[in-house]
């Protein structure tokens, strides 16, 4: 799953520094959108992809100021839910080590 989630990511990052539509850019974050609960389970490799698509969409001159503030949004939220998935997966792995000590 997350090699296709980071070939996909990366389709979107190419789009995202060429295209020129807004309703392109809209779709884009609209994907983005739906695609960041299953994001979280695969963050540690997609992050960085996800945060490199943002950027692209937030420096094309075609990004509206309406596209701008769903990008801000996103952003933000990739930001806590990303925190979020880290910090119960560090809890998670406290935990196993506590119960398995080496």
């Amino acid at each position: 799953m997350g090699a296709v989630l980071t070939g996909l990511l990366a389709v979107l990052s190419e789009i995202a520094a060429l295209t020129a539509q807004g309703s392109v850019i809209t779709k884009i974050i609209s994907t983005l959108v739906s695609l960041i609960p299953t994001l979280i389970q695969e963050y540690k490799d997609v992050a960085p992809a996800v945060k490199n698509i943002i950027a692209a969409l937030s420096a094309n001159p075609a990004t509206t100021a309406e596209q701008l503030a769903a990008l801000q949004e996103l952003d933000a939220k990739v930001d806590a839910d990303f925190e979020a998935a880290a910090t119960a997966a560090a809890a998670e792995d406290a935990a196993a080590d506590k119960a398995n000590p080496a």
